[in-house]
């Protein structure tokens, strides 16, 4: 299990764009010793042909291009992402699933009432559905060890690596409407992920 950190700052990257406190603007300025960073995006990989994103940032295209081990690999149309595992629904974790949007059958992994909120009250994502086969929705259950690994799903093996996704007690983004957040559960609101290889390295 390999896992790269594609970017590491928090929402709108760093310098943030409306931002001038002094990191940024001394940043701007080239008087701090520091690099751009796009926002927090981490992919995992299982071996050469299969990799997970975990959550889809906003920066996700960018990301993606300046990665080498993530182009496609074959023409017309290729990717070695198999798969996006999501904590929440909120426009940090989701909005780079528009970038995936070009005709690329995924798996997207969620809890249940994150999948609600993006199918019921974000037709937008339904452009994922344009894709031959459609992207595939898989709702996660709280606190439950999955395998993770697509193309030992039907082998008689066992996966090479499991996943979980842990409850982390917060809330539902403002956009989600007050009817349909009354109605979804809190503890689906924001999980935490725990990965597990079967070389029993561990990522959380």
């Amino acid at each position: 299990m390999r896992v790269t950190v594609l970017g590491s700052a928090a929402g709108g990257g760093f310098p943030q764009w409306n931002c001038a406190c002094p990191n940024c603007s001394r940043m701007r300025a080239g008087k701090l010793r520091s690099r751009v960073r796009s926002q927090a995006q981490v992919v995992v990989s299982l071996n050469t042909t299969e990799y997970f994103l975990l959550n889809a940032s906003p920066d996700l295209r960018n990301q993606i291009l300046s990665t080498p081990s993530l182009a496609p690999a074959h023409s017309p149309r290729h990717t070695p992402i198999v798969g996006v595992l999501l904590t929440s629904a909120d426009v940090d974790a989701v909005a780079g699933l528009l970038h995936l949007r070009e005709f690329q059958p995924l798996h997207v992994y969620a809890t249940q009432s994150v999948r609600r909120i993006l199918h019921e009250e974000n037709r937008i994502f339904r452009v994922l559905e344009r894709a031959d086969p459609p992207v595939v929705w898989h709702d996660v259950p709280l606190n439950t060890w999955l395998p993770l690994g697509l193309q030992s799903s039907h082998a008689k093996e066992d996966p090479p690596a499991r996943f979980r996704y842990v409850p982390l007690g917060s809330t539902y983004p403002d956009y989600v409407s007050a009817e349909l957040r009354r109605i979804l559960p809190s503890a689906e609101a924001v999980v935490g992920i725990a990965i597990e290889h079967r070389d029993r390295r561990r990522l959380a």
